[in-house]
């Protein structure tokens, strides 16, 4: 049985559309998880008439302790041989569930893989899916064809396996050995963490392509959408504990993992500049530079190649590593005000 994880906070406004998509799944036989971290809404008592309604729903409610404590929650309470996650401003296709058990009966994997498409406000849609190619691999065919290119394929952003966990089904028990790593105050970089370990200490994963079931909401204002004055500190932070994954399991490519530490804090500079439009350049620059000129940045930049990014990624990246920021500056305003890409 699958068991499908919502974690739930204040969203009254959402939450018809995604227990409805749950609900009506064409698998029958799933049990749904419903964890409201502490909602001052009427969240509570959707969550509470859902489950009156439905002997399927179970409901969990917690003082609020923030998304990571409330999707483990979820998982710990779960009672699914599997484990699949639906934020609840998103939903799923109806034949979600149905397709992955089906999955799971012919190959029996640890972890399967799927696309999504991210929904905007503008009514845009941009469809998501990973890098590898559809079929089973086996514990070998993962540390042959998944570790040497996890993280990146020398691009920026082009880690070979979607990094949300709502485009996952996972083994509970998965899950649960990983917990370990996922502390509760981790709020940039937890659906990587969780990804990461689980694929590590995986047997086996089954990727589909060309498959969107998952539609994910992506609400500018919403916590990804804004201005983080605290991101370069946050991506330095995942990127210990990366490492401290890497050393648990042994893992050979420390070099992916610097690449992703670049890749992330120049697409953070970027999105910097983009959503910190009310304070002036001369302090952005200040911004900057005191990233360009962290230690552990600097390092990564010399350990890094950027000869494989795509040219409007290579000029931006060239401009902040030889400290043309008022180049980087102006290229990243532009882009983002004639639409270039979803920042």
């Amino acid at each position: 049985m699958i068991s499908v994880v919502v974690p739930c906070f204040n969203c009254e406004k959402t939450f018809a559309r995604c227990i409805r998509s749950i609900r009506n799944q064409t698998e029958k036989e799933i049990e749904i998880i419903l964890v409201d971290d502490g909602s001052t809404d009427r969240t509570y008592d959707l969550c509470e008439e859902e489950s009156e309604k439905d002997s399927r729903i179970k409901v969990c409610h917690q003082k609020n302790k923030g998304l990571m404590n409330a999707w483990k929650r979820g998982v710990s309470e779960a009672a699914g041989e599997y484990i699949a996650f639906c934020d609840s401003d998103d939903y799923l296709d109806l034949d979600l569930v149905e397709v992955l058990e089906d999955k799971v009966k012919k190959y029996h994997p640890d972890i399967v893989l799927y696309g999504m498409k991210v929904e905007y406000e503008d009514k845009s849609v941009v469809y998501s899916d990973n890098r590898l190619k559809e079929g089973y691999y086996s514990r070998r065919d993962i540390e042959r064809f998944v570790f040497p290119f996890y993280f990146s394929n020398g691009d920026m952003e082009s880690r070979i396996v979607i990094v949300s966990r709502w485009t996952k089904l996972f083994k509970r028990e998965l899950l649960l050995q990983n917990m370990k790593f996922l502390n509760d105050d981790i709020s940039v970089g937890e659906d990587l963490l969780t990804g990461f370990s689980a694929i590590l200490s995986a047997e086996s994963l089954y990727c589909m392509k060309q498959f969107y079931p998952y539609h994910y909401n992506r609400n500018q204002l919403s916590m990804i959408g804004k201005y983080d004055a605290l991101l370069f500190q946050k991506y330095i932070d995942l990127r210990k504990r990366l490492y401290e994954i890497a050393e648990q399991y042994h893992y050979l490519y420390p070099e992916q993992i610097e690449a992703d530490f670049l890749s992330n804090s120049l697409l953070g500079m970027k999105k910097g500049i983009c959503r910190n439009k009310g304070k002036k350049y001369s302090e952005i620059k200040k911004e900057l530079k005191s990233m360009r000129e962290n230690c552990v940045l600097d390092n990564a930049i010399k350990k890094c190649s950027i000869t494989g990014y795509r040219l409007k990624n290579k000029i931006f990246a060239l401009c902040i590593i030889r400290r043309h920021y008022y180049l980087a500056y102006i290229l990243a305003r532009t882009a983002d005000m004639i639409g270039i890409g979803k920042a």
